[in-house]
């Protein structure tokens, strides 16, 4: 006797690749003719930017380039300048297995810069950053079914998210932006690019995205004076994405990347609106899920012959959801050494997360790396950089796994609350998917032994007498006769037993 099945297929994200790799980045530095001496060093940075990732025969070639960036105070008039210098990098991974149309995403994390003066004019720096690697397919697994009546089953109904859609795409925003109502910029000290998916709307094949990209840019207005200003500019955007099996129906969890991007001055001289050239390579994620109940076989077994069920481990996505949360977080930066006279630039410079399950319920926490450029008392540029916690509590329900897509700040605010404290509020936006993740044992397969047949009984009822707690279906499969059958002749309104009881046992 055969298990004639029904197989119903599901499919869900997995991973092909998941790596990391560090990545080093040596630069002698020797300042360029216009740039002062320097006198004292206030911050490096190190800048890593994907310009192109690709992925054939079982080889992934991510190939960018990092930004070493000097803010020091120069010599002279004892104002804050920059210079900065790019290194290429090149990195190859190994993919077991090339799937047809592959997600791959790629982020990087400085990790460490170090950097040290030989003269007043050369610098000599060594630094590194991690590269994370990762590659999804769109996998199927299977749901039996039974297609006969010749086996009795337990069958359990759960929910069961299906990816319908799983598509990517890259694509450049170039915009000039008019600063004529800004002091001039003679040169960028700092800028920081972040971007945000405000709203997206499925239709059948297709999945239009409107988003904003944050620019902020700290900047010197008077290279003589070392006056600084600043720019904080929102630059809305809107996409349409090709996704095969997206439509109305799908939930779809989005994720927006910055890869790279490119900041210039455009100073015309026969201009009086001076403006910058902003160009941001994005690339955007998708995922599309429909969710449906499913009956999935947790035990069978045969009336007529002696079986043996066999058994595997599955794992459904019941739940999934996309999370756009804010967050503020309140810090207080006190400086040890001296007083603050003025506040210049105040910025996040990187944001680490995990999620964890906690009383609470499903937590996102983190940390984040406060800078800031102010003047002390002598009116000195000082950089002060504090590492501040923070914690955000989902109102998800029923989620047990959480994918951070990213974290961005969306604005700060200050105020110096005396001499030598600063006072910060930071509003973080979250955008994320949860999902809530089962994993169940079912059956795949029913040996049945013919050459066994179960002797029917000589009795057409039997008497058991049943334990608080126990299960019908255990019941019925050890007397080997027909669950229905049990819950028929006995009432019964429940699988479990709330209390002691004799029971009528029918037989074949």
């Amino acid at each position: 006797m055969e298990f004639n099945q029904e197989n119903r297929s599901y499919c869900t994200p997995v991973a092909v690749l998941d790596t990391v790799a560090e990545q080093l980045a040596d630069v002698d530095l020797t300042l360029p003719d216009y740039c002062p001496d320097i006198e004292k060093i206030l911050k490096c940075t190190l800048t890593p930017k994907i310009q192109s990732r690709s992925l054939s025969g079982g080889q992934l070639q991510v190939d960018g380039y990092c930004i070493v960036n000097v803010l020091y105070v120069e010599s002279i008039k004892r104002t804050i300048r920059c210079c900065e210098q790019s290194v290429n990098f090149s990195q190859c991974f190994s993919v077991k297995e090339t799937p047809d149309n592959p997600v791959i995403i790629t982020k990087t994390k400085s990790e460490y810069i170090n950097c040290r003066a030989l003269s007043p004019r050369r610098l000599v720096m060594h630094g590194a950053f991690s590269l994370y690697a990762k590659v999804f397919a769109q996998s199927a697994a299977n749901l039996y079914n039974p297609s006969n009546d010749e086996f009795e089953t337990n069958r359990q109904t759960v929910r069961c998210a299906d990816l319908k859609s799983f598509c990517q795409e890259q694509f450049s925003v170039c915009e000039e932006i008019s600063v004529s109502d800004k002091p001039s910029i003679e040169a960028i000290l700092h800028s920081d690019v972040s971007v945000g998916i405000t709203d997206a709307k499925a239709v059948t094949g297709k999945l239009m995205l409107n988003g904003e990209i944050n620019l902020r840019m700290f900047y010197l207005t008077d290279v003589e004076s070392g006056e600084t200003g600043k720019i904080d500019y929102l630059l809305p955007f809107n996409q349409i994405i090709d996704c095969e099996g997206i439509d109305e129906n799908t939930i779809n969890c989005v994720n927006c990347d910055i890869m790279s991007y490119d900041i210039r001055l455009k100073n015309d001289m026969l201009s009086e609106k001076p403006s910058v050239i902003i160009d941001v390579k994005l690339c955007v994620t998708e995922e599309g899920y429909i969710v449906n109940e499913e009956e999935v076989i947790i035990d069978a077994y045969s009336t007529a012959f002696a079986s043996l069920p066999e058994f595997e481990q599955i794992k459904i996505i019941g739940e999934a959801t996309p999370i756009n949360d804010s967050h503020m977080e309140k810090v207080s930066v006190k400086v040890d050494d001296g007083k603050i006279s003025k506040i210049l630039d105040i910025y996040v410079e990187q944001i680490t997360s995990e999620s964890s399950l906690s009383d609470k319920g499903m937590c996102i926490s983190g940390k984040m790396n406060i800078c800031m450029l102010a003047l002390n008392e002598e009116s000195m540029p000082v950089f002060i950089e504090r590492s501040a916690d923070f914690e955000h509590v989902l109102s998800t329900p029923d989620c047990n796994s959480i994918k951070i897509a990213g974290i961005r700040t969306a604005s700060i605010s200050y105020r110096l609350s005396d001499d030598n404290t600063v006072e910060i509020r930071c509003e973080l936006k979250i955008t994320a998917s949860s999902f809530s993740e089962n994993k169940l044992t079912v059956v795949k397969n029913i040996n049945v032994f013919e050459d066994k047949p179960i002797k029917p009984e000589s009795c057409a009822l039997t008497l058991y007498f049943a334990k608080e707690g126990e299960s019908l279906w255990d019941i019925a499969k050890s007397h080997n006769t027909r669950l229905d059958m049990l819950i028929a002749e006995n009432s019964a309104e429940k699988q479990t037993l709330d209390y002691p009881q004799m029971l009528l046992i029918p037989r074949i």
